[in-house]
């Protein structure tokens, strides 16, 4: 486990309430009129207290769906008023399984 004190000198930079939000493969993002298409995958607090690199979740209902892209906000930090600092976002899942495009003879 990673000290927090050997990664960031001032802590207070570090978000705090967060959000990681996706749309399903092929959609279009980033648009405006596409925000509505968007969904919330989970909704954490990043805790000072334990190690810096901290694994959430997603909401269940989502585990099957194949996400292509995701968004990363934050409505809070741990108490900076100029800015908060992300060092390193990472997503990790699997391959959905493959499903036969033209059925094998037997």
């Amino acid at each position: 486990m990673t000290s927090y004190r050997s990664v960031a000198y001032d802590r207070s930079s570090a978000p705090k309430q967060c959000r990681v939000s996706g749309w399903f493969q092929g959609q279009k993002a980033f648009e405006d009129s596409d925000k509505a298409k968007m969904f919330l995958l989970t909704d954490f607090s990043y805790d000072l207290e334990k190690s810096n690199a901290q694994t959430f979740n997603v909401l269940d209902e989502t585990r099957t769906a194949v996400v292509d892209t995701i968004i990363f906000e934050f409505s809070s930090n741990h108490g900076s008023p100029t800015h908060t600092c992300i060092y390193r976002l990472r997503v990790h899942g699997h391959e959905p399984e493959s499903i036969p495009l033209i059925a094998a003879d037997s």
